[in-house]
C-alpha cells in the first residue's frame, strides 16, 4: 500500500494525526479504484473527496498556525497552495483522460512522497512549536 499511515508521521496534536490519517486513507482508496477499473465517475469522485478533506486540513492546519504565531507560516503556506495545485490538477488530468496509468504513476508517485515529506518535516516543525509553546 502506497498510503500506509506510518505512525513515525505522528506530531502528537491529535486533530492533525486523525486529519493526516484520513488523507492517507482517501488517497489509498483514491489508487484501488483506479487499479480496480472503477467507473470513471467514482474515481472521479474520489479524487474530489480527496481534494475537499485536503482543503479542509489545510483550512484547519493554517487556523492553528495563525493561533499560536508559527514563525514560518508562509512557507508552510506555500506548500499547501503547491499541494492543491497538484491535486487540481489530478482532477483535471482524470476528466480529460479517465484513469489513466499515468494518473495512478502521479498519485501513487508524486502525492505519496509529498504528504511523507510535508508531514514528516513540515508538519513536525509545526508541531514542535506547538509543544514548546505549551509547555512540553
Amino acid at each position: 500500500m502506497e498510503f500506509a499511515w506510518d505512525r513515525s508521521l505522528a506530531t502528537g496534536i491529535p486533530d492533525v494525526d486523525r486529519q493526516h490519517q484520513e488523507i492517507f486513507g482517501r488517497a489509498e482508496a483514491l489508487v484501488l479504484a483506479i487499479r480496480r477499473g472503477s467507473s470513471r465517475e467514482e474515481v472521479g469522485a474520489t479524487l474530489r473527496f480527496l481534494e475537499q478533506h485536503v482543503e479542509t486540513h489545510f483550512r484547519d492546519e493554517e487556523a492553528l498556525m495563525r493561533a499560536v504565531g508559527f514563525p514560518q507560516i508562509e512557507p508552510h503556506l506555500r506548500e499547501h497552495q503547491e499541494f492543491l495545485r497538484e491535486v487540481t490538477a489530478l482532477g483535471s488530468e482524470h476528466r480529460r483522460d479517465g484513469a489513466s496509468p499515468g494518473l495512478i504513476l502521479r498519485v501513487t508517485g508524486r502525492v505519496s512522497s509529498w504528504l511523507k515529506s510535508h508531514i514528516g518535516e513540515t508538519d513536525r516543525r509545526l508541531a514542535e512549536f506547538v509543544r514548546a509553546r505549551n509547555g512540553g
